[in-house]
């Protein structure tokens, strides 16, 4: 039986619902900006969620061409080592901005036929370091640097997702959650006249089969047949392809979260992407994230990390991006493979102290006051380098002087400061020492390294207050 105070009740209830009741939809009415809106976030996060899968195809599809390694250059056929065994000049062609810190070895390991072993010399005498991705160009945990292992001797056996067999004593497990792994084998070198000495440490590397490990003349582990030649047509094949590489590489658990959400766009990883499956609405938003993917890939280019007060941008400002998939993109187009700052940090800048665009034409200068230069390991050491704003290449000059840094001889002020000076001529002579020739006209880029950094450079660098100057305009 209602009563008279139950019944003032629900008059009062259905009072107070009544805007909301009238604010909503029709049952069946569809609310298409939101939809478009969600579609549109969900397609774009997919484009910088996969791009690294883009950029993995490409470095695979080069080497699937390859007949053996290319000379003077750290790429190779699949399961080679691929050796750069000469200094970058500005002519050099490389798929990532060259250095004249270190000279390369490349490695594109195929696991799918099981694990293979990578043989590192012990090195004592300078920096070296081994870093190690997979398919999304996510960095795995380091097992050879000073820092890690203090340049010993190491045999690492990669193993493909969910191996679970017996390894030989004396070779360390590096379990790998894609059968693709990449390496970059970085060792320092301070001039030409180090070369041989360099060279010698690369004779010393070699990649074998966990099945021919222990003989005496080993083979080296088989080079995979091509892949089959797809082709992508119509508007949409981009995410058509995106699936596919999905299912290539299927995604490591950690990612399950963005996984679970891109159904709402038609991707499905291990699924192919049908565009006729998805509504009108959601099909033009995908569209739209597909055209302005690029806008975006461009954007992040020269935006991917923090921004320091004073202009210059940490590219990888943490260990572990691989939940930020704007940067992890970016990271994978302009540095194909960029270190941990535990081990090394990259820092650029397009602009001057002033905000504007650095001018190829005109003169800067660096100034680092007294004990400003970072603190580093044993083994560490610094540079600054030169790059055309455009080709991200060296940039010509009459010296053929890229970089300069703390083994460049330097010379310091009476007062202990440092000034470095990036200009197209050469200053006074008293300071040819410190001069990082610029092109002529143009526009270029600044790039800061930091090798074997000290733990207290690191966390300066994660808090954004590592002390490197700006670029000052000269009069």
């Amino acid at each position: 039986m209602i009563t008279m105070h139950n019944l003032m009740r629900v008059i009062l209830l259905v009072f107070l619902l009544e805007p909301v009741l009238s604010s909503a939809k029709p049952a069946g009415e569809l609310n298409e900006e939101g939809l478009d809106a969600l579609a549109y976030s969900y397609a774009l996060q997919a484009y910088l969620y996969t791009y690294p899968l883009f950029i993995t195809d490409r470095e695979v599809r080069r080497r699937e061409q390859l007949e053996g390694p290319v000379k003077n250059a750290p790429i190779a056929p699949i399961n080679r080592l691929g050796h750069l065994q000469a200094l970058a000049d500005a002519d050099s062609n490389m798929p990532y901005s060259p250095n004249n810190d270190t000279l390369y070895t490349g490695i594109a390991l195929d696991l799918t036929d099981g694990p293979i072993i990578l043989h590192m010399p012990e090195i004592k005498d300078r920096f070296a370091v081994v870093q190690v991705t997979n398919a999304y160009v996510e960095n795995q945990p380091y097992r050879y640097s000073p820092r890690v292992n203090d340049g010993d001797a190491a045999s690492l056996a990669f193993t493909p997702p969910g191996w679970d067999g017996q390894l030989p004593e004396g070779v360390e497990q590096v379990p790998m959650d894609t059968n693709y792994a990449f390496m970059a084998v970085r060792i320092a070198i301070d001039g030409e006249h180090e070369l041989d000495v360099v060279r010698g440490y690369q004779q010393q590397m070699s990649l074998t089969s966990l099945a021919d490990w222990g003989k005496e003349d080993p083979a080296q582990p088989a080079i995979p047949a091509p892949r089959e030649q797809k082709t992508y047509d119509g508007p949409f094949a981009h995410m058509k392809k995106a699936a596919d590489l999905l299912a290539q590489n299927p995604p490591p658990a950690r990612h399950q979260a963005i996984n679970a959400s891109l159904w709402r766009i038609g991707l499905r990883p291990g699924e192919a992407f049908d565009p006729d499956a998805l509504d009108d609405v959601t099909r033009r938003a995908v569209l739209r994230a597909i055209e302005d993917g690029p806008k975006v890939i461009d954007y992040l280019s020269r935006n991917r990390g923090k921004t320091f007060p004073n202009g210059w941008d940490a590219g990888r400002y943490a260990d572990d991006i691989v939940f930020d998939y704007a940067a992890r993109a970016a990271m994978a187009l302009v540095g194909l493979m960029g270190n941990d700052p535990e081990e090394a940090i990259y820092l650029y800048t397009y602009f001057d102290s002033e905000g504007q665009l650095l001018d190829a034409s005109k003169r800067y200068r660096m100034h680092f006051e007294p004990g400003q230069t970072p603190a580093i390991q044993e083994l560490g050491f610094w540079s600054v380098t030169m790059y055309d704003g455009k080709t991200y290449r060296f940039v010509h000059n009459e010296i053929d002087r890229f970089s300069v840094g703390s083994r460049s001889g330097l010379k310091y002020n009476d007062d202990g400061s440092l000034d470095i000076y990036i200009q197209p001529e050469a200053p006074d002579a008293e300071h040819v020492s410190n001069w990082l020739p610029s092109a002529e006209s143009g526009s270029f880029r600044v790039t800061f390294r930091i090798y074997g950094p000290a733990q207290e450079t690191v966390d300066a660098l994660y808090s954004i207050s590592l002390a490197i100057p700006p670029l000052e305009l000269q009069d």
